[in-house]
């Protein structure tokens, strides 16, 4: 083994192990509290590291003892301490604080000490940022508030949800139905609910079922009609809601500094709130928006467990859709109502799911759906011909289109979606490809002053009402310059509203998307998908990625790509870490009331 020094760990960031981020992050504190270990400079570089991967903790027990490196050829290959050794030189530190040194309630995050160090190593032998321990432990608590308040929504006769439940399934409801049944009557039954089902399972069709036997029960009582909030991590997932708006643009992010308007302090004004597409957001994000929503409020989370998790850290939907303690807070649908087990489409999602590699395989290759596509990508070669092909029959009716309501219409048919946006089949070289071969199909040339493209929002700008992840459609405005030529301008749908226009440019930051990455397409469905899998695999090319990617589509998927790395992204499930699961437990198994 060779030892952790100081030299190695410099040596670790000029080939690239840490990030900039990690190796000046672990410095600069090291500065601060005058800490000379340089286990400890390794440790802090790798909280840094595990964050940007997407876990919110670094977990000694699973990494003690195992390399750093797995070759040579950068530096020599490191083995990190043993447990014990790393234990003894973390509780050693001024840099990091004890969970288990703090009283009685050592996760209680309210209490000062969270706040005195930048790391925190926790019972269960996990080392955090302090800031990330913190999210967690609010979260944990948040929730656990809520599924265990005597103040649960309990006050619904349960004859009126057995009549509520008859009215919109009927007396002899199919049995596919008993998911749904069982989500509208937890609904109605409970303060906090995780529903969980892909698409075509019927989530947004049961919370319209919600509010409306929600909103007949408080007639009947004569009482206010329920604020309801439908919310979403996105605009696209938002504009799919009836009367939905975007988390970030209800809590009101505060114009300087960090956080929101609406807190614990300052809730919003809500007595029911869905959040639709909960799968996509972060610890973060999760632990501000439910501390913003009324401690008496019902809350429903609906996504989908299998999706892919969130760009940042924390897969607190995944999570909870695991964990024990929310068996009495979950549904899972899992009955496709669109096809009815009888689609490719969902038998392809179903072997990804499972892990039945030799049915997913058996699916492309061999024609068996009309509604699946197989381009195998035999060299890197193909892989321009067939962008090429897709896109010309995919994009032309589009960017051809006579008028701009038409243009609209055919804005979600179909779509181009990449595990990366750089490399060979990454976004930027195929919106490259899509322009080219587009310019030339509609006779758009390089000296036209106008190229119909599809462009996506990057940055939310809440003067303007566009919201990172909106799409729209860059077209010729009827009014003209003074040069006589005719405005520029970008429309986007607008849901009843028909559509949006504002002069191109006046848009906030945007790319190109003709190709999305899988994991802006989240949220969003296409007619039709060609899926591009890179010509290697990497760690972004996992199970949940294929089945992510597969289920971006209503009509017909097309997978491309070597049958090598598929198999390979099928033997590499995505897992991110967090406590979570754990912490709630031990709330949930307390006997002691909590402030």
């Amino acid at each position: 083994m060779t030892p952790l020094t100081t030299s190695l760990f410099d040596q670790c960031h000029d080939q690239g192990i840490f990030s900039h981020l990690d190796y000046y992050f672990a410095k600069t504190m090291a500065g601060i509290f005058e800490e000379t270990s340089s286990m400890i400079l390794f440790s802090a570089a790798l909280v840094s590291k595990v964050l940007a991967e997407g876990h919110i903790c670094l977990d000694l027990s699973a990494m003690a003892g195992t390399p750093l490196t797995d070759s040579g050829d950068a530096v020599d290959i490191l083995l990190l301490p043993d447990l014990a050794s790393w234990i003894a030189a973390l509780s050693a530190s001024d840099m990091v604080a004890l969970e288990t040194a703090h009283g009685a309630e050592p996760d209680d995050p309210r209490l000062a000490w969270v706040r005195r160090t930048p790391l925190i190593l926790d019972r269960d032998n996990n080392l955090y940022l302090a800031k990330y321990y913190d999210f967690q432990h609010r979260l944990a608590r948040n929730i656990h508030m809520r599924i265990s308040s005597e103040k649960d929504c309990t006050n619904i006769d349960a004859s009126f949800i057995d009549r509520g439940i008859k009215r919109f399934f009927g007396d002899d409801a199919a049995p596919e139905t008993e998911g749904q049944q069982a989500a509208v009557r937890q609904a109605l039954a409970k303060k906090f609910l995780v529903i969980s089902g892909g698409p075509g399972t019927g989530k947004t069709h049961i919370t319209n079922i919600i509010c409306d036997l929600l909103t007949l029960w408080a007639k009947q009582r004569d009482q206010e009609k329920p604020r309801i909030l439908a919310l979403a991590p996105t605009g696209k997932a938002a504009g799919r809601l009836n009367d939905g708006a975007t988390i970030h643009a209800v809590l009101k992010p505060k114009p300087v500094g960090v956080g929101f308007r609406h807190d614990a302090q300052n809730p919003l004004a809500a007595d029911v709130v869905i959040v639709d597409e909960a799968s996509m957001i972060d610890m973060a994000l999760m632990t501000r928006l439910l501390e913003a929503i009324p401690e008496d409020a019902r809350v429903i989370l609906l996504g989908d467990k299998n999706q892919l998790s969130p760009v940042q850290a924390g897969a607190v939907f995944t999570d909870l859709c695991h964990a024990d303690t929310m068996a009495g807070h979950r549904v899972l649908l899992t009955f496709n109502f669109r096809s009815r087990g009888q689609s490719g489409i969902e038998n392809l999602a179903n072997a990804v799911n499972e892990n039945d590699l030799a049915t997913l395989m058996r699916i492309l290759e061999t024609d068996t759906y009309d509604d699946v596509g197989f381009e195998n990508l035999k060299g890197k070669a193909a892989l321009i011909p067939t962008i090429e092909k897709y896109a010309a029959g995919g994009y032309t009716p589009l960017v051809a289109s006579a008028d701009l309501e038409t243009a609209l219409n055919r804005l979600d048919d179909f779509r181009i979606l990449c595990a990366h946006n750089r490399g060979e089949g990454g976004t930027l070289q195929v919106n490259h490809l899509c322009e080219k071969v587009l310019r030339t199909t509609t006779g758009n040339d390089i000296s036209g002053s106008l190229f119909r493209q599809i462009v996506m929002v990057t940055r939310n700008d809440y003067r303007l009402g566009l919201f990172n992840g909106d799409t729209g459609v860059v077209w010729a405005g009827d009014e003209k310059q003074s040069a006589g030529a005719r405005q520029i301008l970008a429309v986007f749908p607008d849901g009843s509203k028909g559509c949006r226009q504002l002069r191109y440019a006046d848009l906030p930051d945007h790319e190109p998307a003709f190709a999305l990455t899988i994991h802006k397409a989240q949220g969003s469905e296409y007619g039709t998908v060609l899926v591009v899998i890179p010509d290697r695999i990497s760690p972004v090319v996992t199970r949940q990625l294929l089945y992510t990617g597969i289920t971006r589509a209503r009509k017909k998927v097309i997978i491309a790509g070597r049958p090598e790395v598929i198999r390979e992204a099928m033997a590499m499930p995505l897992q991110r870490r967090s406590n979570l699961e754990a912490v709630l437990s031990r709330l949930c198994g307390r006997t002691e009331p909590h402030a």
